[in-house]
């Protein structure tokens, strides 16, 4: 649902209806987003009052002609990894957020399946010698030292193209909003 383009403006002018108009019509698509990303209550509800402080205090740059939702979301989304990221710093709230995080298998299966999917997308757009490596090592689990004698290369040049193609993907999961499985990827 977009908000009317009299809305947007009163909201830029401060009127406190406006604001209540957005925020009723928004706040709940902000706290599935941020249960879906933190996977915790607590922390949904804090990053929606966080989003719509965030809006308030900026809200004499919001551009009318634009549609509002996306501006909201990006602004929650952008609050959702920095909790993510701030989390690697406390224990507490790394603790909650691994007790909190999905034991559906249906769930699992659905993001394993999303992540293998861009893992292949990703490798499939890697130079062929990189693709190589990378399939050689990760797929057919060779050693350094056997990739380099079946292709024919040093085992530096091996260990090269492995880091090469590791932080190429872990900027491809970052693009593709996959931050978050980075993130626990880290703690686990």
């Amino acid at each position: 649902m977009e908000i009317c383009s009299q809305v947007r403006e009163d909201l830029k002018c401060g009127d406190r209806s406006a604001f209540k108009i957005v925020f009723d019509a928004y706040s709940p698509g902000i706290y599935e987003l941020a249960l879906r990303i933190l996977k915790s209550r607590d922390m949904a509800d804090e990053i929606v009052q966080d989003t719509f402080i965030k809006l308030w205090l900026s809200r004499e740059n919001i551009d009318t002609s634009k549609n509002l939702w996306s501006l909201i979301y990006v602004i929650a989304k952008r609050l959702c990894f920095n909790k993510l990221r701030s989390a690697k710093y406390d224990l507490l709230l790394q603790q909650e957020l691994i007790r909190n995080m999905p034991i559906s298998a249906e769930d699992n299966e659905t993001h394993i399946h999303e992540l293998e999917q861009l893992l292949q997308d990703s490798v499939g757009c890697l130079p062929a010698r990189q693709r190589e490596v990378w399939q050689l090592s990760r797929e057919e689990g060779l050693s350094h030292k056997e990739i380099a004698e079946r292709m024919g290369i040093s085992t530096n040049t091996v260990k090269n193209n492995l880091v090469r193609t590791l932080k190429y993907l872990r900027q491809h999961f970052k693009k593709a909003d996959y931050l978050y499985f980075l993130t626990f990827l880290h703690f686990i």
